[in-house]
């Protein structure tokens, strides 16, 4: 499936961690943080890609090349028999190689400010990602027990559909909630795939001036949300603006549908409900607050969004959607609504 993590032959999952075994509880473990080399090796991704001449067949005996237009495939080190397409692509495309993707994180990593914290690839090796955690932990409340630690998520398109992605990944400790925060921050930081990619690669590096001041704007956020306290009708409005009804149906054809969704959002508010309460969200100087029911949100999307649905408790495509798919977009709408409960005071 497209969202599933790739696997190799022997159905070994493409994905490596350091530390502890991360909820889906997929791929090679390692004890201490590794190099970029070390991190590709582990993680299945020590191939490269290439463009390939596309070919028709008018009949048997005539056959032409498609101009202008190529497959773009794995090639050397690839870890499988069959060599899928990850898709086509023009000739201004400059494919990115996975060690090249890396590379944009070797100045932190070699000057103590960030290590690999984990890398993988999604479907049949068209998504791969790493993601490097910075050495700054953020405490957020008045008795700054509740931390959050930085992160970056790289993701890198091998099918010619969407750039090179950086995205601010901050995950809460005390639940393990990835707090997705690219979109509102402005775009993500994005690299097309043109002949120029090595260079803007070289350009992004100078971003990460940019990166400190952003995460200084998102402390600032998460602890006016932690010292701002909510009320019943508030906490029901936020959950009811995070997972509204839907609209009717303009014909009895949706009806079933449209009670399906209902009931779903529905489920989806009672359960940050309960989560609201839960007591991770009842830490000393953050309970009953925008952030506590921010983070009812996060937690619910992460580790328990997918119940009822047995595909999507498929490990890796959860991770999909945590970081790259419709979960993502529900956290970062349940952030810019709990910025708004912040206006509206």
């Amino acid at each position: 499936m497209a969202h599933e993590l790739l696997r190799d032959d022997k159905g070994k999952a493409c994905i490596m961690y350091v530390d502890e075994v991360p909820w889906h509880e997929l791929g090679q473990r390692h004890m201490t943080p590794p190099t970029a080399a070390e991190a590709i090796e582990a993680a299945c991704l020590n191939w490269r890609v290439s463009k390939t001449p596309l070919f028709y067949h008018e009949s048997i005996e005539v056959t032409g090349i498609v101009p202008g237009h190529f497959a773009v495939v794995p090639t050397d080190g690839w870890i499988k028999r069959e060599r899928p397409v990850f898709g086509v692509v023009t000739d201004q495309y400059e494919p990115l190689q996975n060690s090249e993707a890396f590379s944009f994180f070797d100045p932190l990593v070699k000057d103590g400010k960030a290590t690999y914290e984990t890398a993988g690839a999604l479907g049949e090796g068209e998504r791969v990602w790493v993601m490097a955690k910075l050495n700054k932990t953020m405490r957020i409340g008045q008795s700054g027990n509740d931390e959050v630690q930085q992160y970056l998520l790289l993701s890198n398109s091998h099918d010619g559909k969407s750039a090179v992605q950086i995205k601010f990944t901050p995950i809460r400790v005390v639940c393990n909630n990835t707090l997705s925060l690219a979109l509102q921050l402005g775009e993500a930081i994005k690299i097309e795939h043109t002949q120029d990619v090595n260079r803007q690669m070289d350009l992004a590096r100078d971003i990460f001036a940019r990166v400190t001041t952003q995460y200084e704007r998102i402390e600032e956020d998460f602890q006016k949300m932690a010292r701002v306290p909510v009320v019943q009708k508030q906490i029901e409005e936020y959950f009811g603006e995070v997972f509204p009804d839907p609209n009717p149906p303009q014909d009895n054809a949706g009806e079933a549908r449209y009670e399906a969704e209902k009931k779903r959002a529905a489920r989806d508010r009672e359960c940050c409900k309960v989560l609201f309460e839960n007591p991770r969200n009842k830490l000393p100087g953050t309970v009953n607050t925008v952030w506590a029911v921010y983070n009812a949100v996060t937690d619910y999307v992460d580790h328990r969004h997918s119940v009822g649905n047995n595909r999507a408790l498929n490990p890796s495509i959860r991770l999909q959607s945590i970081w790259f798919g419709r979960g993502s977009a529900i956290k970062t709408h349940a952030f810019d609504t709990a910025l708004n409960l912040l206006s509206n005071r």
